[in-house]
């Protein structure tokens, strides 16, 4: 599979590392910063438990917990 992944990317222009890891890490990345739930995420890739999800998602930014904490403290 991430050898026919390696060929599309090759035709599609794209640099960067491209395999089934690197595009379920993005999907993952994608839903948490759209506010899908990490159980929804964690089903969604295949995993059983929540504590599976937490290598796939990237922490928050610093502006998104900045206006998270805005909002609690105002």
């Amino acid at each position: 599979m991430n050898g026919h992944l390696k060929t599309i990317a090759k035709d599609a222009g794209i640099e960067e590392h491209f395999t089934t890891y690197t595009i379920r890490h993005s999907w993952a990345t994608i839903a948490k910063f759209m506010g899908i739930p990490a159980k929804v995420i964690s089903e969604g890739i295949g995993h059983n438990f929540l504590k599976n999800i937490e290598i796939y998602l990237k922490s928050f930014t610093n502006n998104v917990l900045d206006e998270a904490n805005e909002m609690v403290v105002s």
